[in-house]
């Protein structure tokens, strides 16, 4: 069990790593130039001298020339000027064009001259992961495409697929890039486009194809894996509607990435474009932070009342309704960042809530919370990502972190089934223990009986015995006398039951083992002071006694009879504690595995005994503390009074 101070550090370790793992790339992004000296255009052109493809992609940033409604490459229009110069990355509904803002759909085309760039392999430029649909030209070569462009809004079919072409630059260190975009929400180019060496590109892309596909299939595992184990909790009443929903959703917003929609597009979501599937990214994203409630509740054992449950969801169907019905343009302009920004509320409440309640957090809670700060970096970075925030390729981040979380969520629960399984073993072992019990005090109760049954016998006949000793002595026949009183005295010869304590269960327990150890020749010592007010419940009590003593008992037997056979138990009240010490000789090698002490009894419940005795004097508050050298086996059980 992690300590209260240990779970606070934990707490407060994750929530600053998620915020920086958050934060780092998008400062990065934003501070790229400063960081890394790279060139940034500037009203059109960008300079490219001493940049050097083989060493990786260069982001093509900054200032290039916009024409709203024209598509200068397929129209052939070059000649004509352009509106404005536009900030790439950007949305051009930020821009307005003779007092009239331009809307978040529609078609337009952005130019670039780049200076000084000259490179004797095949290059790719392209937009990574873009939303809309677009072509790249190089020097009025066709470099890249992606899905439908039309000036017609309902005929633009956007895929977030790049087909790419390679080129060789001509011999001019002068080139000229266009790229042409249609969208029906997202308001040009948003991501920054990119200039690479085309085999270090298409290798990279198959390396990420392949992490998608292991890393899908480990999800996919998983995901059938957890819901296996949460049909067996089920049928044990332990787990409600929640998961099945939450991890339906993951499996969804893992689809719904820009990386896998382009292969589900077609099957799964028939066909419909891309960017016509924000509302229900929106939707999942939304579901999935509110899931995280129950994940947090049911897994971590953090509670949630009905009005902080109710009042959650209100919100987030406020800030879903917002981003429904606001106009695109000023969705784009206003709120693309700040309706991303106040889903964290939900976070920082359940951080707070996980602090404060870290002392009655569940077995494996710390593990279940970092499972979910997983999921929310991997949202957050696939969202800032998406909207081009972030210049660094972290396409595979969400898909990453919902793999780990479904990890850490299998192995969770293969740990709580384990714990199930044990505490349904620990419950049977009880179940038979108290079966014995009641067979012990029975086979007490009847050995008492059998000598209070010789008593009577011997009360009845003790007229019989005065007489005939008394005629004996008046007739004078001493030395019949004598051997009538030996033969009488061995005839009634018994052995006395001891009574070892005041409490009757106890006693009866112990008097059990009792002629158990004389019936195997083992010396018993018994040192006990337990009465009727021990702080132990008397069934409590049975399992401690019993499994100690069953244990020692097994353990001299096996010894040979030549050997010092010994079970020793102290039992009584000190210093406000309970205390219990067992003592026994033994021959075997004991058999330790994990730390756990094992039986090498065949039964089905072996092992437990001691686990049942750890359960017990854990729920008191107490401590077991286990001892032994080659010779002799200790164990001491404190448990306190208070």
């Amino acid at each position: 069990m992690i300590n209260e101070k240990k779970s606070r550090r934990i707490i407060i370790l994750c929530f600053v790593l998620a915020v920086l793992i958050m934060i780092l790339p998008a400062a990065y992004t934003l501070f790229y130039h400063q960081l890394t000296g790279a060139p940034e255009a500037s009203r059109g052109r960008i300079d490219l001298s001493g940049e050097n493809l083989a060493d990786g992609r260069v982001y093509l940033d900054g200032q290039w020339e916009f024409y709203w409604n024209r598509l200068i490459v397929s129209e052939q229009s070059h000649a004509a000027d352009p509106d404005f110069t536009i900030s790439v990355p950007d949305s051009w509904s930020n821009y307005e064009i003779d007092g009239t803002e331009l809307p978040a759909g529609g078609f337009a085309s952005y130019k670039l001259a780049i200076e000084n760039l000259s490179y004797d392999r095949e290059i790719a430029l392209y937009l990574p992961d873009f939303g809309g649909a677009y072509r790249v030209y190089i020097d009025g070569r066709l470099a890249a495409d992606s899905g439908k462009l039309s000036k017609d809004k309902d005929e633009i079919f956007t895929v977030p697929k790049t087909a790419l072409y390679p080129l060789m630059l001509s011999s001019s260190n002068s080139h000229e890039v266009v790229i042409e975009v249609a969208t029906t929400r997202f308001s040009g180019l948003y991501m920054t486009p990119v200039i690479d060496d085309y085999q270090t590109t298409i290798k990279n892309n198959n390396n990420r194809n392949t992490a998608e596909l292991i890393m899908f299939g480990i999800a996919i595992f998983s995901f059938l894996a957890l819901i296996s184990m949460y049909t067996a909790l089920v049928r044990r009443r332990i787990l409600s509607f929640w998961l099945p929903i939450m991890l339906f959703s993951i499996i969804l917003r893992i689809m719904l990435t820009s990386e896998f929609y382009s292969f589900w597009q077609p099957v799964f979501f028939f066909n419909t474009p891309y960017e016509a599937t924000n509302e229900l990214m929106y939707f999942t994203t939304f579901l999935l932070k509110y899931l995280l409630i129950y994940l947090v509740q049911e897994q971590c054992g953090i509670l949630f009342n009905r009005r902080e449950k109710v009042g959650l969801l209100i919100y987030y169907a406020v800030l879903y309704s917002v981003y429904l019905f606001a106009p695109q343009s000023f969705y784009n302009d206003y709120l693309s960042v700040i309706i991303p920004m106040l889903t964290y509320v939900l976070e920082f409440y359940l951080v707070i809530k996980i602090y404060r309640g870290r002392r009655t957090m569940k077995r494996f809670g710390l593990v279940v919370f970092w499972g979910a700060m997983f999921v929310v970096v991997g949202l957050t970075i696939d969202s800032y990502y998406l909207n081009g925030k972030i210049y660094m390729d972290m396409a595979l981040t969400l898909l990453t972190c919902l793999t780990i979380f479904t990890l850490i969520m299998s192995w969770m629960y293969a740990m709580r089934l384990g714990d199930l399984y044990d505490d349904f073993a620990i419950s049977s072992s009880r179940l038979e223990m108290a079966n014995n019990q009641i067979e012990m005090q029975k086979e007490y109760y009847e050995a008492l009986s059998g000598q209070m049954n010789e008593i009577r016998e011997m009360k009845h006949d003790v007229r019989h015995f005065v007489g005939a000793a008394s005629r004996l002595a008046e007739e004078g026949r001493l030395g019949e006398l004598r051997a009538f009183l030996n033969e009488y005295g061995e005839k009634t010869e018994m052995d006395q039951l001891p009574v070892f304590c005041e409490n009757v269960i106890a006693n009866s327990i112990i008097g059990y083992y009792y002629l158990r150890a004389k019936e195997n020749g083992i010396h018993y010592e018994i040192m006990c002071r337990i009465d009727n007010t021990v702080v132990v419940r008397d069934s409590d009590l049975c399992i401690l006694l019993g499994n100690a003593l069953e244990n020692a008992i097994d353990a001299c037997r096996k010894m040979d009879q030549t050997e010092i056979r010994l079970i020793s138990m102290e039992a009584g009240s000190k210093n406000g504690q309970f205390l219990l010490k067992f003592r026994n000789t033994y021959c075997d090698k004991l058999q330790i595995r994990d730390g756990q002490y094992l039986s090498s009894k065949e039964e089905k419940s072996h092992g437990l005994g001691i686990k049942n005795m750890e359960k017990v004097v854990e729920s008191y508050g107490g401590f077991i503390k286990i001892e032994h050298d080659q010779k002799e086996f200790t164990l001491m059980a404190a448990i306190p009074e208070k």
